[in-house]
């Protein structure tokens, strides 16, 4: 059985109220948690099972070139996770994308559409680009352009994305600005994805101004004014060194409080507290996705362990691709493209690495990463098979490029079986419930990906109100 070290004796006096907190799962939750929670004044001990910190956030680099296997970058707007970086010491590496080449394209039908400028999300706020777009048929523009002229009557009970957009906007902008934009960075079907889970905010535009377009008007006001100002943020932010400087960073603030390579077995609950794996805890902080979790309430609470289970996952992988600079017949621009809904192939997505970032390419190769999944990607991804994704893969790019090369001089292949959680209809319900019942349990909680945003900075959110509310 596992023995921890005590705490140094300067940890000991750290504050008369500290705990001490396990933390399952070493993601970019867990440690954010227990950053947050060490800053608070208490003694976390996080426990890994794999061989590395940070999760999905992992950077190689080749002959010059930087690849990112997970998050590529931040939402600058929201700023938990640049106020994350600058606190570990990571303000210099902070790196804005180059927003003057943002522009990205929609797939369809084996056709590469601009995506129509003026546009909010998938919200109109100028006439001619949707007018003028080829990504649309005269009927789709025409009822894209009639949102603010209609009521639109909302349902009582959950809503899905799809319903939601169809409701404002039309089958069409579902299918070919909504769907790739709103379910891509979800990895799900819009069919099946919470609306009050997802995207909050455009269900308070509705309530408030009950057009979308009138309410995203408002806002692109604000905007407007911050840009004639020169205050207006990049729309993404990454780290010079990678993504995977942020787990780096925090490992090294918590060395003294980390546990590599133990797979928690078994979490009991004591007269005093909790024991994980037999060592003695005050409170238990489960940064785990909600199946993983699942395992560990099985002999705790049965009931829990099959809520933690309902929660539906998607399977995706990325494929970074270098190739020589000079075997191209023209150089791709904007930041890349996504697909349109439903997918035809396992092709979701592409990035062309070295124009949404500086300094990602060297002078003689091009980057791109490709985002492969949905039911085509499905099984050879759950099945980590790179026969099916590699060549396919590439051949689906030639495809829609055809100036790109045959083969690639460097490849890396990241697969993420089940590793997207489903924000399924009544997600917000669940989440409820899971914490009503850990509320029962007493000292336990649920933090991470599966439960409150899928992203980075909502992941270092979590953590920080966690921290705040123990």
């Amino acid at each position: 059985m596992l023995r921890l070290q005590s705490p140094s004796l300067s940890a000991r006096f750290t504050s008369m109220n500290s705990q001490r907190i396990a933390i399952i799962g070493g993601g970019i939750a867990g440690l954010a948690s227990a950053y947050y929670i060490k800053k608070a004044g208490h003694l976390p001990t996080v426990f890994e099972a794999s061989d590395h910190w940070g999760g999905k956030m992992v950077t190689r680099r080749w002959n010059g070139c930087l690849l990112e296997g997970g998050p590529d970058s931040l939402l600058t707007e929201k700023t938990w996770g640049l106020d994350l970086c600058r606190d570990v010491g990571l303000e210099e590496e902070l790196l804005p994308s180059n927003d003057h080449q943002r522009s990205f394209s929609i797939l369809h039908n084996n056709t590469l559409h601009p995506f129509p400028a003026g546009c909010k999300l998938f919200i109109p706020q100028k006439v001619t680009p949707i007018l003028t777009t080829s990504l649309l048929t005269l009927p789709g523009k025409a009822r894209m352009l009639m949102e603010p002229f209609m009521k639109h009557k909302k349902p009582v009970e959950d809503e899905s994305l799809a319903n939601f957009t169809r409701r404002h906007f039309g089958q069409e902008t579902l299918e070919r600005l909504a769907g790739p934009l709103l379910g891509g960075i979800y990895g799900g079907d819009p069919e099946e994805m919470s609306m009050a889970a997802t995207f909050p905010r455009l269900r308070s535009l509705e309530n408030e101004h009950g057009s979308l377009v009138k309410g995203m008007s408002s806002i692109r006001k604000d905007a407007k004014a911050r840009q004639r100002a020169g205050t207006a943020p990049s729309l993404f932010t990454s780290l010079k060194s990678g993504m995977q400087a942020l787990p780096d960073a925090l490992s090294a603030h918590l060395s003294e409080h980390l546990m590599l390579n133990h797979r928690v077995k078994e979490i009991k609950k004591t007269e005093k507290g909790w024991s994980v794996d037999g060592n003695e805890f005050d409170q238990v902080v489960i940064a785990l996705p909600a199946k993983q979790a699942s395992i560990l309430f099985k002999d705790l609470d049965d009931s829990l362990s099959q809520l933690l289970q309902k929660q539906q996952t998607s399977s995706s992988a990325t494929l970074s691709l270098i190739f020589k600079r000079s075997d191209f017949s023209e150089t791709p621009t904007g930041f890349g493209f996504m697909s349109s809904h439903p997918l035809k192939s396992l092709l979701v997505g592409c990035t062309w690495t070295g124009n949404k970032f500086p300094g990602r390419e060297s002078d003689d190769h091009l980057v791109c990463r490709l985002f492969l999944g949905g039911p085509f990607g499905k099984d050879a991804i759950e099945s980590q098979n790179e026969e099916q994704m590699i060549q396919p893969a590439i051949n689906e790019l030639r495809k829609i490029c055809p100036f790109i090369p045959e083969k690639a001089v460097h490849q890396w292949l990241q697969f993420w079986p089940n590793g997207n959680p489903g924000y399924q209809l009544g997600h917000l319900e669940w989440v409820k419930e899971l914490n009503t019942k850990t509320k029962a349990l007493g000292g336990i909680h649920l933090t991470g990906s599966s439960y409150e945003g899928v992203s980075v900075s909502d992941c270092i959110k979590q953590a920080q109100e966690l921290s705040e509310n123990l």
